[in-house]
């Protein structure tokens, strides 16, 4: 058995769920028991906790026994997936735990590490016996049959065989997705059998994909990995439509070709994120509540954020057109783009609420740019933006941000006025838009009892027009708004009845 010895030996001298899973261990016969994979890893690496700990235990035991014993000890649940893994789940307001319990694959621990994806996670601890004593670290030992102890001290991420591909070729992005989440380089060797066999991409289950988008997404920065998933030849199998982007030349207002601007947007976002107390300081705290608000498992505002950083523009290529003045256009690219994303959606088995906000930047992201670019933005073109975009107005506003900054670059006039242009919408919206929804001057029960007026959707129409006029400062008071109804309400029942039904 090849060992090396432990070189940071205080994670594993403190580890709570270590502890907790070794005292199990003891009070049962459960066979040899390692700690394997990447929960090992990064305990060796010194990285901090993070809110979900995933621990890999490989078990000469009964391994549905042993996480029935781990769940009622930690209070968890347990999922069986066959008879030779298991999984508990161990949940709290701090984090959540899971333990994946897994019988060995081959006869020996150094063959179920042969079988893992890099060198890096091919590194075990055995927990089960005496050798695994906080008070005695000198007797622990790592088993490191591949290399991986090497691999971590020179921050290398390397496949001992590229037959690892062919066996699960996930671990094609995954490893872009470490080397991102590391700060490791991909070694050359291991790089070319990348390259060679990126097209098995295509054959990964769709959910399993969506996860390690969204964990390269979430690194800072992530624009790097998504031009290395391109270098790689990954991000064609993943997102094949990236490449026609890559075939639109420059063309006014853009200062770069289409696939180079989409990559600058995407940098041009993870910019604004880094900088967003500097640039919007009155309305950064709201602004990165909501950017941090979980969408879905693993999928926060700010990930869909980049993702339409790179991809807003899908639906130029099929949009190009050359007026007969020379100019080039793209006339309706936003809604050509819909269809495009949403099969993308799909194919990554994407929720509702993280779909529902890709389509709604593509559909939207123009509007800020156009609404800017007027001599005079009343407060009620204000009122109606928010109104009708809803909930994501202030993402498809900071997306405009970067995708103008990305065009024409932050010294032009244009620019400068539409950044201004931002913090008054974010004024509007946290000072009068949002006010309005919360206290309304006049109810439906006081149009009811003051005019007469039916429930209905008649009312519903009048009181849409109230919260209008109390957000754009039409209406202060109570009696301001029973005069507006009154000297309104003919002109609005008539255009009510000529709405299309």
């Amino acid at each position: 058995m090849n060992t090396a010895p432990f070189y940071s030996l205080d994670g594993l001298q403190r580890d709570p769920y270590l502890l907790a899973v070794r005292a199990i261990a003891a009070a049962g016969r459960v066979g040899s028991l390692y700690l394997v994979g990447g929960y090992l890893r990064d305990l060796l690496l010194d990285r901090p906790k993070a809110k979900r700990v995933d621990l890999d235990l490989v078990i000469w035991g009964d391994a549905e026994q042993f996480g029935h014993d781990v769940a009622r000890a930690l209070q968890g649940s347990l999922i069986r997936f066959d008879s030779e893994t298991v999984r508990t789940i161990i949940r709290s307001e701090e984090m959540i735990v899971q333990i994946d319990i897994n019988r060995p694959k081959g006869e020996t621990i150094e063959d179920d590490l042969a079988a893992r994806d890099f060198t890096v996670n091919a590194l075990a601890v055995r927990i089960d016996t005496s050798d695994y004593r906080p008070t005695a670290p000198d007797t622990l030992r790592v088993i490191d049959p591949t290399g991986g102890l090497i691999d971590l001290r020179e921050k290398r991420l390397r496949a001992d065989t590229p037959s690892a591909f062919n066996r699960d070729p996930l671990r094609l992005i995954r490893a872009v997705r470490l080397a991102a989440e590391l700060d490791f380089t991909i070694e050359e060797t291991t790089q070319r059998w990348i390259i060679e066999r990126a097209s098995l991409l295509g054959t990964v289950a769709g959910e399993r994909l969506r996860t390690e988008l969204f964990r390269i997404l979430d690194t800072v920065p992530a624009a790097p990995w998504i031009e290395y998933l391109d270098t790689l030849q990954l991000l064609k199998a993943l997102i094949p439509e990236v490449e026609m982007l890559k075939s639109v030349p420059a063309s006014m207002p853009h200062r770069l070709p289409l696939w180079e601007h989409s990559l600058q947007t995407l940098r041009s976002v993870e910019l604004l994120l880094m900088n967003l107390e500097q640039l919007f300081p009155k309305d950064a705290p709201w602004l990165c509540e909501q950017l941090h608000q979980e969408l879905e498992a693993g999928i926060a505002e700010t990930a869909i954020l980049k993702l339409l950083g790179f991809l807003h523009d899908v639906g130029k290529p099929e949009t190009w057109s050359i007026q007969s003045n020379g100019r080039v256009r793209f006339l309706g690219h936003e809604q050509a783009g819909l269809p495009i994303l949403t099969r993308l959606c799909e194919r990554l088995r994407f929720g509702r609420r993280a779909e529902s906000l890709v389509i709604d930047i593509e559909r939207h992201h123009l509007r800020p740019i156009h609404l800017s670019s007027r001599t005079t933005v009343t407060t009620k073109a204000q009122y109606r933006f928010f109104r009708e975009l809803g909930h994501v107005a202030p993402i498809v506003l900071l997306h405009s941000w970067a995708d103008l900054l990305a065009t024409i670059g932050e010294d032009t006039e244009e620019f400068i006025r539409h950044q201004e242009f931002l913090r008054e919408m974010f004024r509007f919206y946290r000072t009068e838009f949002l006010t309005s929804l919360v206290k309304p001057i006049l109810r439906g029960d006081d149009l009811i009892e003051a005019f007469g007026v039916a429930p209905g959707p008649f009312l519903g129409f009048v009181l849409d027009h109230l919260q209008e006029a109390q957000a754009t400062g039409l209406i202060n008071s109570r009696e301001e708004a029973l005069t507006y109804v009154q000297e309104h309400l003919v002109s609005w029942q008539q255009s009510f009845e000529a709405l299309p039904s």
